[in-house]
C-alpha cells in the first residue's frame, strides 16, 4: 500500500511538473534570442504596398548577411521579373536583365524606398523603448507577436510589428502601420531557412 501511495504522489508531481512547461516570458526570451543570432537567411517573400490609391504586390528571392548586405531577385509581377538587387552594404546595384540595363547607387540614397528586412525591424526593436511583445493563437498555431516604432525606414509607415512562429521562432510576417493603424506595407516570408550562409563574392558588385 505504501508502494502504491508512493507511486501516486510521484505520479501527480512529475504531471505537474510537465503541465507547467514552457511561461509565456521563456518563449518572449527565445524568440528575441533567435532575432539576436540570426546572422543571415534565405526567404522567399510577397511583399505588398498599400496606399490611398491601390495595392501593389511584388515577389522576390531574398538573401540576407547582416548587417546590410543583400541581394533580391524579382519573381512577381512579369514585367520585373528577373530584376536583381544587390548590395554589399556600401552601394546598390539593380539590373534588369530583360532591358539590359543595370544603374549603380550609393546605399543612403535608397534605403527609404526598399523593402524593411528582419535587421531592420530588430536595430528599431532593440533601441526603442517603446516596444511591445504578445502570445497569439491562431488556426492551433502559437506565434510571438513583436511590436516597435519604425526608426529606420518611416517612409513605409510608423510603427511594424513581426510575427514569429512557435517553438522554431521563424518569421512569418511583418506588417508596417501608419500613424492612424492602416497597414501601410505586408511582408510574408516563405521558405525562410535561417541557416543559409552566403558563398564567397556572393554580394560582389
Amino acid at each position: 500500500m505504501k508502494a502504491f501511495r508512493f507511486a501516486v504522489l510521484l505520479g501527480l508531481a512529475l504531471c505537474l511538473a510537465g503541465c507547467k512547461g514552457r511561461t509565456s516570458e521563456d518563449t518572449f526570451i527565445a524568440a528575441q534570442k533567435a532575432l539576436i543570432s540570426l546572422e543571415s537567411y534565405s526567404a522567399t517573400l510577397t511583399y505588398r504596398v498599400m496606399d490611398e490609391e491601390e495595392t501593389r504586390e511584388y515577389r522576390f528571392n531574398q538573401w540576407v548577411s547582416m548587417p546590410n548586405s543583400f541581394k533580391i531577385k524579382l519573381i512577381a509581377p512579369e514585367n520585373l521579373a528577373g530584376k536583381t538587387i544587390v548590395s554589399d552594404g556600401r552601394e546598390i546595384l539593380i539590373e534588369h536583365s530583360k532591358v539590359e540595363d543595370s544603374i549603380k547607387f550609393n546605399v543612403k540614397s535608397l534605403e527609404q524606398q526598399r523593402p524593411l528586412f528582419i535587421g531592420d525591424f530588430l536595430n528599431s526593436y532593440l533601441l526603442s523603448e517603446e516596444v511591445g511583445k504578445r502570445i497569439h493563437m491562431e488556426e492551433d498555431i502559437e506565434y510571438v507577436i513583436l511590436t516597435c516604432p519604425a526608426m529606420d525606414n518611416k517612409a513605409l509607415g510608423d510603427s511594424q510589428e513581426l510575427w514569429i512562429r512557435v517553438p522554431k521562432m521563424i518569421p512569418v510576417k511583418l506588417i508596417n502601420y501608419k500613424d492612424n493603424e492602416d497597414v501601410s506595407s505586408l511582408i510574408l516570408f516563405d521558405e525562410f531557412d535561417r541557416s543559409w550562409k552566403p558563398e564567397d563574392n556572393f554580394f560582389d558588385l
